[in-house]
């Protein structure tokens, strides 16, 4: 497959390949989502809203864009169900680490992430998965699938120690699991009440390296009411950038994904929000590297 042109591109930047420290990989598949569907729709909305975001970031007074962004062809959906997707995407990812790339993987719903933590146990070790989401997607399976969006955690935490932030649902099964190490858990209310002292904590627990899988519905619903499954109360725009921008420069940051955007014909500010935030995070983690010392492609 070609890769798409710069109209598809995220950004509206196509950066040779072998020149870009980001790659970007939509992956549009929601055959897992249970309440509202069209997170299939949502790399294309997010990428089309991203040529409206600022490439100078106004808070660290930075160009992130100048690393070099590459956009991959999408990887086309099967309809054999999510678990033939896992090896998918799992290699996708795993090349774009063995090549030295920065992977952002575009959702679709949470169980692409599956794909990515697969990816994740073959090329990192005692890597930590931090999760911003609004469920805990622990459940063993979920309508007849261990493969669900409702089920992603349970396989993070086969392979990798886990802290989760903006947990507002779970099911009963899932009470036990969770709460096995309560230091590990920052629901939704209880970080909103006092976010700095909620960061502080999450990095006294969090280890490193760091891979971030971010469910949208992680945010509150009056900022991001775009998800498949949207839970009233949750985190604002500054909570989880003041989040990701203090872990981008506490710890090493490996890659991400974002999932969960079912774009709401003619409300355009959920989709630019998931585009802006996206590059929020690269910039935080790339400015980070850039004032450590590290080389970083056009810093």
């Amino acid at each position: 497959m070609t890769d798409p042109p710069a109209a598809l591109a995220y950004l509206g930047i196509q950066d040779p390949f072998e020149e870009a420290a980001v790659a970007v990989l939509p992956v549009p598949y929601d055959l897992t989502t249970t309440y509202q569907p069209g997170a299939r729709f949502g790399p294309r909305a997010l990428l089309t809203a991203s040529h409206n975001v600022e490439l100078y970031d106004e808070e660290l007074r930075w160009d992130a864009s100048r690393i070099g962004i590459h956009t991959l062809p999408p990887i086309e959906p099967v309809a054999a169900g999510p678990q033939a997707m896992i090896p998918i995407i799992a290699d996708a990812v795993e090349s774009l680490f063995h090549r030295g790339k920065f992977p952002v993987v575009l959702g679709g719903d949470h169980s692409v992430a599956i794909g990515c933590f697969a990816a994740l146990s073959e090329s990192w070790e005692d890597l930590w998965i931090l999760q911003l989401d609004a469920h805990a997607d622990l459940r063993g399976e979920y309508q007849g699938s261990p493969f669900s969006h409702a089920s992603v955690m349970s396989h993070a935490a086969e392979h990798f120690e886990c802290v989760r932030v903006g947990l507002r649902s779970w099911s009963a099964e899932e009470e036990e699991p969770l709460w096995r190490q309560p230091e590990r858990v920052f629901p939704a209310r209880a970080f909103m009440r006092n976010p700095d002292d909620a960061i502080s904590r999450v990095l006294a627990v969090l280890g490193d390296p760091v891979y971030i899988t971010l469910d949208l519905d992680c945010l509150d619903p009056s900022v991001m009411p775009a998800t498949g499954t949207p839970e009233p109360g949750g985190l604002t725009w500054d909570a989880i950038t003041t989040l990701l921008r203090a872990v981008a420069e506490e710890r090493h940051v490996v890659g991400c994904d974002l999932t969960e955007l079912s774009p709401i014909p003619g409300m355009i500010a959920p989709d630019f929000l998931a585009a802006r935030l996206t590059y929020k995070l690269i910039s935080y983690v790339f400015h980070a590297r850039h004032q450590a010392g590290d080389s970083v492609p056009g810093g």
